[in-house]
């Protein structure tokens, strides 16, 4: 078993992420596919609210054997 871990920031297109896993899963037997995101906020009179947030997938795979 191998795994892959694949990150997006929040401002990232998710369409593209979803094409980067879609890519890298085509010719591999997944086992499993871990999804986590993640959230930061910091806040204070000065600057206000802001939030960043991130997306992490955890690809298990094995290699395709007829390749």
């Amino acid at each position: 078993m191998k795994v892959k871990i694949l990150s997006r920031m929040g401002e990232d297109d998710p369409e593209v992420f979803e094409n980067q896993i879609n890519k890298f899963i085509k010719d591999k037997e997944v086992i499993d596919i871990k999804y986590q995101t993640a959230l930061a906020i910091a806040a204070s009179d000065q600057i206000g609210s802001t939030g960043e947030f991130d997306e992490n997938v955890l690809i298990m795979y094995e290699e395709d054997k007829n390749k």
